[in-house]
């Protein structure tokens, strides 16, 4: 189906500040007592705060008005670290607005009481940003979805943050609404995308339906006309009206989508009865949607999308109806059987990003408490306590190094002398070396006969083992012939002698292992030494051999 003209989009009215607030006399007095600093040297950044609320409170409706609240708001959650401007607090100033629907103004000395306009204004001028958009364009359908998302977002942090009192302007109640309609738009601008780009039918009816579903969750939010405490009493009967019928309005207009839509689906499925029962539901919902058409800005606009979509919905039901009772004579459900798509929610409250470049640098950031300075102080001394210590520590392990290295006698090895010398102990145990020739020969010798006598010992040992197992078979054939008679004294005694004599055995034969182990290990170093006092000077490293390895 060929897209379908654009209805309007709602947006929200800014609130109004009738006066600007002079932030001089409190913010100096708290400069002065609080940080001990001139105030007068703070003038220029107290008249650029001046000039930020002016331009703030009266914002152009295009994207420089949108900088200007940003701005402003930035530099208000920046202050709020330095100034205590809550209720009741030194530095609170008196913050002036105009209620949106009675005629009466509001005044508080309270920073989040201006803070809560300023945010509320934030998210309206998002709103009427986004209805602005032509929506002709993938492009501009994007823009309007994402000013609507911000404006939700705008929305639900008054709400939470920045709560005002029941009966005000901004109201929870209020701002919940706003941002239920916000939701709404922005996914109807999702769903203009999917008809522009002529998506399957059962994608833009579920699209459609999460767009009624915000509809009707707004229309709950609204709530009736009667009563106290609500919004018809807060906004007043016109504006409420409005609303209400802006909101009656799109949930038929919608309705209508997305039993067209539905019928659609049904026509590619072959279901002709439900085909007909969703075009029929279509036609009375854009019925109905036309009753409150002459009431919608702008009217022209409103009737140009009705007549276009009334064309193609009374087209389509009288073939359908047609096609049923002359070729498939199906049967045509009752409406209340008629089902609805399962809604898809593709849109979400959209962060706005305060800390960006264009907010600007914190006005007084030249501003520092006399408790950062002390805090400042004493993280210098812990600094300098620290550094002290880890000097002492260096210290005492270069003392430490000096000792040690005093302790190898270094200053002895003459290594820049040409002929390097060989150190006197090993000249002495070389000497020692050379007067028994036959020393190697005879370590190795005895560590051989040492392992011989292990051995033998080990031979000897399991004969004695096997001997007293064999006395203990002859024993236990015995007690079987004759009875049971109390064990063997000798036999017992040979047993624990036996049991001692294998586990030094066994000591001594690791101990043997051992041994070994370290004779091959340094068997090559003894016999250097044993060779010439000339021969040993060769194999002893040298400067070049020390960079080498270096």
């Amino acid at each position: 189906m060929e897209a379908v003209p654009k209805l309007a989009l709602m947006c929200f009215e800014l609130k109004i500040s009738p006066e600007n607030t002079h932030f001089a006399p409190k913010l100096k007095q708290y400069i002065a007592e609080a940080y001990h600093e001139d105030p007068d040297s703070y003038g220029n950044e107290i008249h650029q705060l001046e000039g930020l609320r002016s331009a703030a409170v009266r914002p152009t409706n295009d994207g420089a008005g949108m900088k200007a609240l940003r701005k402003y708001f930035s530099q208000l959650r920046a202050i709020q670290s330095r100034f205590p401007m809550g209720k009741g607090q030194p530095a609170a100033c008196s913050f002036t607005w105009k209620d949106l629907y009675a005629n009466m103004n509001c005044t508080m000395s309270d920073i989040k009481f201006e803070m809560a306009c300023i945010l509320y204004n934030i998210g309206a001028l998002h709103s009427q940003l986004g209805s602005l958009e032509g929506r002709t364009s993938a492009d501009s359908l994007k823009v309007a979805c994402q000013h609507y998302q911000h404006a939700a977002w705008a929305f639900l942090q008054v709400r939470e943050q920045y709560p005002q009192p029941p009966g005000a302007d901004v109201s929870c109640e209020i701002l919940k609404l706003f941002q239920e309609i916000c939701f709404a738009q922005a996914q109807e601008c999702i769903l203009d995308k999917s008809i522009q780009d002529t998506r399957k039918s059962n994608v833009i009816g579920s699209v459609a339906t999460q767009v009624l579903l915000y509809y009707k969750n707004s229309l709950a939010i609204l709530g009736p006309s009667t009563g106290t405490d609500n919004i018809h009493e807060i906004v007043g009967t016109k504006q409420y009206n409005n609303i209400h019928r802006y909101l009656s309005f799109k949930t038929c207009y919608i309705s209508c989508l997305i039993s067209l839509y539905q019928g659609m689906c049904a026509e590619e499925q072959q279901k002709m009865g439900e085909r007909v029962g969703y075009y029929q539901h279509a036609h009375e919902q854009l019925a109905e949607a036309k009753k409150l058409a002459k009431y919608i800005e702008p009217v022209q606009l409103t009737q140009d999308a009705l007549t276009f979509t009334g064309d193609v919905v009374e087209g389509k039901r009288k073939a359908a109806k047609n096609e049923n009772e002359f070729i498939y004579h199906e049967e045509v459900p009752e409406k209340d059987l008629l089902l609805e798509p399962k809604p898809v929610c593709l849109v979400q409250a959209a962060p706005i990003d305060f800390n960006d470049s264009e907010a600007g640098p914190d006005l007084f950031a030249r501003l520092v408490p006399l408790g950062a300075h002390e805090a400042a102080s004493l993280y210098s001394e812990e600094k300098a306590k620290l550094l002290r210590h880890v000097v002492a520590q260096v210290e005492a392990k270069d003392a430490e190094l000096v000792q040690f290295m005093s302790s190898l006698q270094l200053d002895q090895l003459d290594i820049l002398d040409e002929e390097q010398k060989i150190p006197q102990e090993i000249v002495d145990r070389c000497a020692a070396m050379n007067a028994k020739t036959d020393v190697i020969q005879t370590l190795v010798d005895s560590m051989n006969g040492l392992a011989e006598v292990i051995t033998d010992v080990e031979h000897l040992l399991a004969e004695i083992r096997e001997g007293i197992q064999e006395e203990a078979a002859l024993e236990r054939q015995y007690q079987q012939a004759t009875g049971p008679r109390p064990p063997s004294l000798v036999q017992t005694e040979l047993a624990r002698e036996l049991h001692k004599y294998g586990e030094a055995h066994a000591r001594t034969s690791d101990s043997n292992l051992v041994l070994h182990k370290a004779c091959a290990l340094h068997l090559a170093n003894l016999r250097l030494l044993a060779r010439p006092l000339q021969e040993l000077a060769a194999h002893i490293p040298g400067l070049d051999h020390v960079g080498e390895t270096v």
